[in-house]
């Protein structure tokens, strides 16, 4: 075992193991939909259960009613009445992890038998996966994973070759988050006869390679796929330990695009209403739109103000339900006035310091018109976010969101994780992850608490987290980023 695992694992250790690999050996599920006569009493004993309440309580026992917490403590269970016991012989448990920004739905619009590979770290374990995998699919259709996988996570430090994939059975199509786009010998044939450059090793490289998904969306999508995809995706992470996700939109296609970060945004959501409509979702889906629309745009906020016209924030049920606006506002200065108008939610992401601060000063402009102190904006990201910052960034009633950095390289790039959770500002977690980056909690955790990328590379300096820190931002205080007192 190299070091750079034995650092991961480490962190994972007597907690996130068992959080982790437990759904995967047959755990009790707590989060799925409840059947349509909603009972589902439960009482959980014998563990340590890390209630993350104000006084970061670990209790023994808790007990579930109607699929809600009924009681947390040491004698809170009692046999009888229907009631399932679940005896935990010592385990942890901690709430449903929150993601308050990640891609989920462009994941769940994935083309092809989609097989998200986040929880592997050798090529050898990936090929077992894609492998199991195709033990399900039809002979001679596409095993695909774009986006959850990246060349770092794995000890070969790159992605499976040509002749490594051949031994899945099926057309294998792999674009990663970090490290280039990858088939094999079937999925060379299928590719190259649509015009598809693919070389020798099966790498398909450059414009090659949007082309290549591209035509796998033209070819493989219909409402079908879609739905079975959404649904994969959001049982994946469940598995993981993620129950609520915050979807932080795409960059809008009417057709099928060559970006790997492009969907139609007026439709990609389609797969997921289908599966609440069904009482299917496994986990909470949250939506947030995002808008791009130029400050010089004639008319005025083309998309943005017919968003804010005609949509409603926080409106649907407690699987499904929408959010803000964001990752990005669009239409500059009077884009953010129309959104504090309407008393929408904002997010705008900062990749430097300057963008942070630009973003902090528009804001203070809008709020001397437009009180936005109530509305609970956000910056994500925040790579370089000193304390006056965070401190103006306070003042206006904002939060900010961190995380992000397992596929980040350099020193000291941030964020600054440990002046943040001692400042008071609201602070949450986040991912990013679903196409750029990785959306797994536990190598995001594994990023906050060693320092480390997937690399092994220190890159935080002295901002890392306790597990305790770490796992807080992911449970108890997104509550504040999702406006749902009852979760984390």
């Amino acid at each position: 075992m190299n070091q750079r695992h034995l650092s991961r694992r480490r962190f994972i250790g007597a907690t996130a193991t068992a959080l982790a690999a437990a759904p995967f050996a047959g755990a009790v599920r707590l989060d799925a939909q409840a059947p349509a006569n909603g009972a589902r009493d439960l009482g959980l004993i014998n563990g340590r259960i890390h209630t993350m309440d104000g006084a970061n309580r670990v209790v023994s026992q808790v007990l579930f009613q109607k699929g809600r917490f009924a009681a947390v403590g040491n004698s809170v269970v009692r046999r009888g009445g229907g009631l399932t016991i679940v005896d935990l012989k010592g385990r942890t448990v901690i709430p449903g992890l929150i993601d308050a920004h990640n891609h989920i739905v462009l994941v769940g619009n994935r083309p092809g038998w989609h097989t998200p590979l986040e929880h592997v770290f050798t090529i050898p374990d990936a090929v077992a996966a894609l492998k199991t995998r195709a033990a399900n699919v039809p002979s001679g259709e596409f095993i695909t994973t774009v986006g959850p996988i990246s060349a770092m996570q794995f000890d070969e430090q790159r992605l499976p070759n040509l002749t490594e994939l051949d031994a899945v059975g099926r057309p294998v199509y792999l674009q990663a988050a970090q490290g280039g786009a990858r088939t094999n010998s079937e999925g060379k044939v299928w590719l190259e006869a649509r015009g598809v450059t693919v070389a020798g090793d099966g790498t398909i490289a450059g414009q090659a390679a949007g082309l290549a998904l591209q035509t796998l969306r033209k070819t493989l999508l219909t409402p079908e796929t879609r739905k079975r995809t959404a649904l994969d995706a959001l049982q994946y992470y469940a598995r993981l330990g993620i129950t609520t996700h915050r979807d932080s939109g795409a960059f809008h296609a009417d057709e099928p695009a060559t970006g790997i970060a492009s969907e139609n945004t007026y439709t990609m959501h389609n797969p997921f209403h289908a599966l609440n409509r069904e009482g299917q979702m496994p986990a909470r889906l949250r939506i947030d739109f995002l808008h791009q629309d130029s400050p010089t745009a004639n008319p005025p906020l083309p998309t943005l103000s017919e968003r804010l016209r005609n949509s409603f924030p926080r409106f649907g049920n407690e699987w499904l339900k929408t959010g803000g606006i964001g990752e990005f506002t669009g239409g500059g200065l009077d884009g953010l006035r129309a959104i504090a108008r309407a008393g929408w939610r904002a997010e705008d992401h900062a990749l430097n310091l300057a963008g942070a601060t630009t973003l902090i000063a528009n804001r203070e402009t809008v709020n001397r018109e437009i009180p936005i102190t109530n509305l609970r904006w956000v910056i994500s990201h925040i790579p370089d976010f000193p304390t006056e910052l965070a401190d103006r960034t306070r003042a206006l009633g904002m939060g900010v969101l961190v995380g992000w950095g397992p596929l980040r390289t350099g020193t000291n790039v941030g964020p600054p994780y440990r002046m943040l959770a001692s400042h008071g500002i609201p602070v949450g977690y986040h991912s990013d992850g679903g196409d750029i980056t990785v959306i797994n909690p536990w190598l995001n955790f594994s990023t906050m608490i060693t320092g480390r990328n997937l690399a092994g590379q220190a890159i935080l300096g002295d901002q890392t987290l306790t597990r305790q820190q770490a796992l807080w931002l992911a449970t108890a205080a997104n509550k504040w980023f999702m406006w749902e007192g009852v979760l984390g």
